[in-house]
């Protein structure tokens, strides 16, 4: 029998996957110059995905960040948003990141770098002036 605890765990591993597999699949499908056809932001990007726990790690940190109000960063959803889903493998193949390693959280920035994972992340913003 499946308690709630692990119904949840294999909920977000399920989710995972299913991520993971569909930006594959939408990236086989793309040319790497469609790359171009996402100009550098001019704010940070957040791209994250619901009920990936790294992305609630970065959430909560946003919502009692200091500069949440001095610096806007735009926030796209990507499991639920397949225009999301091809920006966010742009960005990857931008800063030539690995098939393999493409998912959420990630940060883009306006200088054209990629910040993967709530640690990295975190301490990009901390770093801001």
């Amino acid at each position: 029998y499946i308690t709630v605890k692990k119904f949840t765990i294999i909920a977000v591993i399920l989710t995972l996957v299913i991520i993971v597999g569909g930006v594959f699949l939408v990236s086989r499908g793309q040319s790497s110059s469609k790359t171009n056809n996402y100009p550098l932001p001019t704010n940070p990007t957040y791209y994250w995905g619901d009920g990936c726990p790294h992305c609630k790690i970065v959430a909560d940190f946003l919502s009692t960040w200091s500069k949440k109000d001095a610096i806007k960063i735009e926030k796209k959803g990507v499991w639920n948003n397949v225009a999301n889903a091809k920006e966010l493998q742009a960005r990857y193949e931008y800063c030539k990141v690995p098939q393999s390693e493409i998912g959420v959280p990630l940060l883009f920035t306006p200088d054209g770098k990629c910040y993967s994972g709530d640690t990295s992340i975190i301490d990009y913003l901390k770093s801001l002036k």
